[in-house]
């Protein structure tokens, strides 16, 4: 969910995070992917700085949104620096993330690039350098930036949990961690998702995501249901993923 021309940027991304992302004007029937024809899972999302414009909590987003708040929930998110396994698919990024909310651990291992996956391994047959991992999935991550331009990137993860807090990435890996732990309030409303990530140098982003399919029709309503209200209260997307975000530990 990277690198667009004409959208404003907080803070440039890591390494080959650049190049895992690729534009989609939304001239869907030509835009959309081939794979898109399986309607694959995918998130829809849009991330600000509430310095720039628009709600600056996610009380305010969801009542912006005409959405009555349910579950709460916090989260301190830490990223790792680590040795990447071999056999790694071309042009995807390796992300590894650990995540404590109350008594529960979740460490999550993530490929993210800018082209489809390749159709080998399957995500049954994949390796995760987790280990015996039984939480994974395949979806397409897109990133809204203005009406009718949209970021796509697709990723393949893996997750572990466990309560405590001794969860730690496999010694393979080499992991280390990079030092700059997130603090990551979110509230849901039904589908919707609205969090905010307190940064370690101090700043504040908001991000509103749903589940979907990767189809015109999903993207279209994800657009006019959540985009334009947001943008209509000066809401200026950014383009950077969470992962980008929460891991640069400049």
């Amino acid at each position: 969910m990277e690198q667009a021309k004409n959208v404003q940027m907080k803070r440039r991304p890591r390494g080959s995070a650049a190049a895992a992302v690729a534009v989609v004007l939304l001239c869907w029937a030509a835009a959309l992917p081939a794979r898109a024809a399986k309607a694959d899972d995918a998130e829809f999302a849009v991330r600000w700085d509430p310095r720039d414009g628009g709600p600056d909590t996610p009380e305010a987003a969801l009542r912006a949104l005409r959405q009555l708040p349910g579950k709460t929930t916090h989260f301190e998110i830490e990223y790792f620096d680590f040795a990447a396994p071999a056999g790694l698919p071309p042009g995807f990024e390796p992300i590894l993330r650990r995540r404590f909310s109350g008594d529960a651990s979740e460490l999550t291992f993530k490929l993210r690039g800018s082209v489809p996956l390749p159709a080998q391994p399957t995500l049954k047959q994949w390796d995760c350098p987790l280990g015996a991992a039984h939480d994974r999935k395949d979806e397409v991550d897109l990133s809204f930036l203005a009406a009718g331009q949209v970021v796509a990137a697709y990723s393949r993860s893996c997750s572990l949990e466990t309560q405590g807090r001794a969860l730690h990435p496999p010694a393979a890996l080499q992991a280390r961690p990079r030092g700059c732990a997130s603090q990551m309030t979110r509230l849901r409303a039904g589908k919707l998702k609205v969090e905010q990530w307190r940064l370690a140098d101090g700043t504040v982003l908001l991000e509103a995501s749903r589940p979907g399919r990767h189809e015109a029709r999903s993207v279209q309503a994800f657009e006019r249901e959540v985009l334009q209200p947001l943008l209509a209260l000066q809401v200026r997307p950014l383009q950077r993923s969470k992962s980008a975000i929460g891991g640069d530990c400049k």
